[in-house]
């Protein structure tokens, strides 16, 4: 890895002092250059205007030009009891999340509710930890295909970190359409399973090409 003229800790502080950070975590490559940077947010401003004001103090105490497209922001809002939550969509109903394993071999199903409709989705693949994060995020795609208009998603990368103390799920979706490639992300915190937080970051990532 190259040497850095500063310390990680040093730009995510620097995130830190932007108005709404929670917290921030920065990933880096093996050149030692940014490859992500997670944030944790407060509900208040628009998460454009948050990755907007990260570039700029990243260029003005660092001299670092990143990719806006590495920036991903996870907004908490407060709830009636004064609890954080991710915000995500109330338009689609999460109504069943199961997994079963045989010889290696994972099965999951997600259902949903549009309304009335009930919306089931399938994958399966092999059982392997990460994998099974994958086939959640498989499965819901395949839930939602009735109402995706003949839009392809393909899904890129799913993952868990952790940012103030808390798991958040992170999706990476590709849109493929008519007009070109599109890359969506969403994010969930996870609160009792980590699982379902992979379905609803799923469902924030492409809610509102739906």
């Amino acid at each position: 890895m190259s040497e850095m003229p500063y310390p990680i800790k040093d730009w995510e502080q620097a995130i830190k002092q932007v108005k709404s950070v929670v917290a921030a975590r920065i990933n880096i490559n093996q050149l030692g250059e940014i490859e992500e940077v997670h944030i944790l947010a407060g509900s208040g401003r628009v998460p454009k205007q948050i990755v907007r004001d990260v570039e700029s103090i990243l260029a003005a105490q660092f001299d670092l030009q990143i990719d806006h497209k590495k920036i991903s922001v996870a907004q908490l809002e407060e709830n009636e009891k004064g609890n954080s939550a991710i915000e995500v969509s109330n338009r689609l109903k999460l109504v069943g999340v199961t997994l079963r394993t045989v010889n290696g071999m994972a099965e999951v199903k997600v259902e949903m509710l549009k309304g009335d409709t009930l919306l089931e989705g399938l994958a399966e693949g092999p059982s392997s930890s990460h994998n099974k994060l994958r086939l959640f995020v498989e499965a819901t795609l395949k839930a939602l295909e009735p109402l995706n208009s003949g839009l392809l998603f393909v899904t890129e990368d799913v993952g868990i970190i952790q940012l103030a103390k808390q798991h958040i799920a992170l999706v990476s979706i590709t849109l493929i359409a008519s007009t070109g490639e599109q890359s969506l992300t969403g994010c969930a915190i996870v609160k009792n399973d980590d699982r379902e937080a992979v379905v609803k970051a799923t469902l924030d990532a492409v809610n509102r090409k739906l």
